[in-house]
């Protein structure tokens, strides 16, 4: 899951694009660990990405709308297929 979904940072400069890249990569990677944290202590990767799936769909949808929401998703899934 190394990868990062592109996203439109047409409102930043360079720097603050680059910047607001970085964080993104660093809180990707923070919730990915504590989310195989959480998948090991638990027992059940299903129940893990259940819910952090249902936080996510519904926090981007309100967010960026349900099309933005859709195509988010279908990159990530397209970025595990590779």
């Amino acid at each position: 899951m190394g990868q990062i979904i592109k996203l439109d940072f047409s409102s930043y400069n360079a720097n603050q694009e680059n910047l607001y890249e970085k964080k993104l990569i660093r809180i990707r990677d923070e919730i990915e660990d504590y989310l195989n944290q959480a998948s090991t202590v638990e027992k059940d990767d299903l129940a893990i990405a259940l819910a952090a799936g249902r936080y996510s769909s519904m926090k981007l949808a309100k967010l960026t709308g349900e099309e933005s929401t859709k195509k988010f998703f279908n990159e990530c899934i397209k970025t595990t297929l590779k």
